[in-house]
């Protein structure tokens, strides 16, 4: 395999129990062309840095942690290191998490190599261009808005110039948004782009700690102020002195951690788990969360005056599904970031990704690109390319009914005593609007009231028999 541009200090590190396994994958990664290192235990690797890891072999069957937990905390650390599960016999619920945690890809320990191979060439070049690429530039024509945010539609450039206004100071912020929609890059915008650039940006996400281990997190430990405490830490805080600390997630803080970060905002002073010194920190505090924190104070979760000490300047990721027409330029600029600027997108595969909903926004955007760069053969993704919920949104039009459809139409409308189940009737509006309208998808999504989207989803949830197109 020839490897393009790999930087050999920056290794594969494979994290797995079986010793055979582990060393067999490490000799085949070195004849590849990478560095490798190898872990046996979930806490060697966690007690590592990751900073300069170019991907993560992850074997979710460890003896000291759960695998999901390691990955967990490895994206909570990084949220641009790809980790890639390998596995035997994944369970569908068990992919599903792994997937809400941000894993790169999963595979089974049976695969072909070469299916290895393009995954780990698709991570270490979306790893690269983390590294590579400098905030703020201009990126494949892509328009950027303001640092890494691209998208030229109205919500976002309201977004835009809200950041605008804040950039210089120090006032706390915080970002509200649905899961996946980019609250990280927003934090990182006002931090780059900010007063406070030349200093540490420093992430932390509060959802992936117990309530212990997060106060270690974000305030440091002594030696021996717990079991297993084996050295001084010094916490997020410390770690950001004189740049930013991004609390991701803060909503899901416990009642005790809120307030000991509150005494922290009062005082500009903590102490570290274990400490009776008090050590000052001047940093800027952003916050985000996908929760509406107001209602959390109101039902008790949130404390008050902990949310008016974060909430200074609250600002709103607008969610993918209300910002359509960023989602090609979204789609081109994942093209050529994790695939070359050769990729393009044919028009079927556009029409599927304007089309869809996106509940997991720009996050599910992007995963759905590498899936798709990984799936296609040649330099176009086409729309077979792309996961089977997109695929079922762009059906050929609707012939002229047949016969049989028209008298199933024609049927209706039932007797007055019988009870027809709603998935029938519905099946049969549809049928007779088809009907109607001689197979016109536009025109009988106009007379049921609906969009042509949403017609052609139910056309193959309720197995609307068509006839093919003459041909």
């Amino acid at each position: 395999m020839n490897v393009l541009d790999v930087n050999r200090q920056s290794p594969v590190v494979i994290v797995d129990r079986d010793d055979v396994a582990r060393r067999r994958l490490g000799a085949w990664l070195e004849a590849a062309g990478y560095a490798v290192r190898e872990y046996a235990t979930a806490r060697e690797a966690l007690e590592a840095d990751s900073a300069e890891w170019l991907a993560v072999c992850l074997e979710l069957v460890l003896d000291d942690m759960a695998g999901l937990d390691v990955l967990r905390h490895l994206r909570a650390r990084d949220t641009t290191l790809p980790v890639i599960v390998l596995t035997r016999n994944l369970q569908l619920d068990t992919a599903v998490d792994a997937t809400r945690m941000g894993a790169f890809a999963f595979l089974d320990k049976s695969s072909e190599p070469a299916r290895l191979e393009r995954t780990l060439q698709s991570a270490a070049k979306t790893r690269r261009m983390t590294w590579r690429a400098p905030r703020g530039a201009q990126e494949g024509g892509a328009e950027r808005l303001i640092g890494a945010i691209v998208g030229r539609s109205a919500p976002m450039r309201t977004l835009a110039r809200q950041l605008d206004r804040i950039l210089q100071s120090d006032v706390p912020v915080c970002i509200f948004g649905e899961t996946g929609t980019g609250k990280e890059l927003v934090a990182r915008a006002i931090h780059e782009q900010g007063a406070r650039a030349k200093g540490p940006f420093v992430a932390v996400n509060c959802a992936a700690f117990s309530e212990a281990l997060l106060e270690s997190e974000l305030f440091g430990h002594e030696r021996g102020a717990f079991t297993g405490a084996s050295a001084q830490h010094r916490g997020c805080f410390e770690q950001a002195q004189g740049g930013t600390l991004f609390l991701d997630e803060v909503g899901e803080m416990s009642p005790a951690t809120q307030v000991r970060l509150l005494r922290i905002l009062q005082e500009r002073t903590l102490r570290r788990v274990g400490s009776t010194t008090e050590v000052r920190v001047d940093v800027r505090i952003i916050a985000a969360t996908h929760r509406d924190l107001v209602a959390e104070v109101k039902a008790g979760r949130f404390r008050e005056d902990l949310y008016y000490r974060l909430a200074v300047y609250p600002v709103k990721v607008p969610a993918l599904r209300e910002r359509p027409t960023d989602i090609i330029s979204l789609s081109d600029h994942f093209l050529e970031k994790f695939g070359g600027a050769s990729l393009v997108l044919a028009d079927e595969a556009r029409e599927a990704l304007v089309r869809h909903r996106w509940p997991g926004n720009v996050r599910e955007l992007q995963n759905v690109i590498q899936r798709a760069i990984l799936s296609c053969d040649g330099e176009r993704i086409e729309l077979a390319d792309l996961p089977p919920e997109l695929r079922v949104l762009v059906l050929p039009p609707v012939p002229v009914a047949p016969p049989a459809l028209q008298r199933m139409a024609e049927d209706l409308p039932p007797s007055p005593d019988v009870v027809v189940p709603l998935r029938e009737l519905e099946r049969r509006e549809i049928l007779k609007a088809l009907t109607v309208t001689n197979g016109s998808i536009t025109h009988a999504a106009r007379l049921l009231g609906l969009g042509r989207a949403t017609l052609y989803r139910r056309v193959a949830e309720l197995r609307i028999q068509r006839e093919p197109e003459p041909g």
